[in-house]
């Protein structure tokens, strides 16, 4: 793997290979795949960490610019108290970029999550193909 490409590119480009050749590897190819793969999977352990920990922070983020939010719209342009639900309405319309925010990092940590979940159910599958060859 080269130092310029990202781990998630080495993983989709094995994964390929391992889905277009899985049905003529010998004991020894299937078990370097396994290890290539799961070397990679190590790699990507930082930017999958990243990923998942985006996700907490803009969270933290939206709910924090809220109770700001809500603190200055505590009374009105005239200087009268705001209802509750006046003072959540407004945090909420100026909270938008931090709702949408939260949103793409909640999808990039499901696509994290399905991209380690399928790689180990890959990996699995690498296993039972060795063990069966094995035999």
């Amino acid at each position: 793997m080269s130092k310029k490409e990202h781990p998630f590119i080495r993983l989709s480009d094995l994964i390929e290979e391992y889905s277009e050749k899985k049905n003529s590897y010998s004991a020894k190819e299937l078990q370097d795949m396994r290890e290539n793969i799961s070397l990679t999977l190590f790699y990507l352990s930082d930017s999958a960490s990243t990923a998942l920990s985006n996700y907490d922070k803009a969270d933290w983020e939206r709910k924090r610019s809220y109770a700001e939010l809500i603190e200055e719209n505590r009374y009105d342009e005239e200087g009268s108290k705001n209802t509750v639900t006046v003072m959540e309405s407004l945090a909420r319309i100026s909270n938008k970029e931090k709702e949408e925010a939260v949103v793409k990092a909640l999808r990039q940590k499901e696509r994290v999550r399905i991209i380690l979940s399928s790689t180990q159910q890959i990996l699995n599958a690498i296993s039972s193909r060795l063990h069966m060859i094995e035999k």
